[in-house]
């Protein structure tokens, strides 16, 4: 009798002090027993001071919730809902290039580091609505002062390989396993956008930037043709000859209103042979080594939580 009450009071204590996750949009995980979900807010107590007070939080900070038993809810994934109209978004029939995407002569980068952009990452980490729409080399510059005057020869010649090489090392049967997306899906690649692209202005005398607002515009600007999930792109931004690095986004954004949840701007040292090889291993290192490995697994979704040593800026 002794021994099964011990066991029943164990068993109590266990169902008592259960550790619950909520998890924020913002990123920021807080450790509690949820004792109540109501239709505006969660009531909790912190893990760490299980006696203690009542705590509050609006369901419209939440993205989810992980129950110690494994189970999870999800919560309305979709924006806040803003006082001010916002234009609404209007879906292009065709794809426009625009020629005044991009930074010429800006601040150069270290050769291997992250920057985060967006504040939805929790969405991506735990969604399974994915669709993967591949790289896109259209507004891609070269920064190579010793290859001035060759643009077009360069684009004509090495745009395709490196589109091949690129997805053959880090492309979709990659992503869906290194980012646990079995239910990822393949959409209609956006790398023939580059046709429109000027062909004479690839090679860059100095380095080249894209800002988040014209990332932003660029994803504005596809044609796709599903209407709802999160879209991936891996947008290429820069090929450094003096610094040899690649530079790029890896950019998700929801399908329906083009709105960039998160994305991640990294760079990636460059080498290997030829100028196909050696340009598609910094996007390898940049895209694999710092977005997979150090970004996405262990799921940082803001620049504080990026190890300095790899942090850009």
């Amino acid at each position: 009798m002794r021994n099964l009450l011990i066991i029943c009071l164990i068993l109590v204590s266990a169902n008592i002090f259960a550790q619950d996750f909520i998890i924020l949009k913002n990123g920021e995980e807080i450790e509690a027993k949820v004792l109540e979900i109501n239709d505006t807010k969660i009531d909790y107590k912190k893990y760490t001071n299980i006696n203690g007070p009542t705590y509050h939080i609006n369901k419209s900070e939440i993205f989810m919730i992980k129950y110690e038993s494994g189970d999870k809810d999800i919560f309305n994934t979709s924006a806040p809902t803003r006082k001010t109209v916002s234009p609404v978004y209007e879906k292009p029939n065709d794809f426009v290039y625009n020629p005044d995407i991009g930074t010429p002569n800006c601040q150069t980068q270290k050769a291997r580091g992250a920057k985060i952009f967006g504040n939805r990452g929790n969405e991506v980490f735990f969604r399974q609505d994915l669709v993967y729409y591949g790289y896109d080399m259209t507004y891609a510059r070269l920064s190579n002062p010793k290859r001035m005057g060759e643009s077009m020869t360069l684009v004509q010649k090495y745009f395709n390989d490196w589109n091949l090489e690129m997805e053959k090392n880090v492309g979709y049967p990659e992503f869906k396993k290194w980012m646990r997306k079995p239910s990822m899906l393949l959409g209609t690649p956006v790398f023939n956008n580059y046709y429109k692209r000027d062909f004479n202005k690839f090679v860059e005398y100095g380095n080249f930037c894209i800002s988040f607002d014209d990332l932003q515009k660029i994803v504005k600007s596809y044609v796709l043709r599903e209407t709802q999930g999160i879209g991936m792109v891996i947008n290429i931004v820069n090929f450094n000859k003096d610094r040899e690095f690649s530079m790029q986004y890896v950019t998700f954004f929801d399908i329906k209103t083009r709105e960039i949840l998160y994305a991640v701007l990294t760079t990636g040292e460059a080498g290997g042979g030829g100028i196909v090889g050696h340009w598609a291993k910094g996007v390898e290192e940049g895209v694999r080594a710092i977005f997979i490995d150090e970004i996405f697994k262990p799921k940082l979704s803001n620049n504080g939580m990026i190890p300095s040593k790899i942090r850009l800026y």
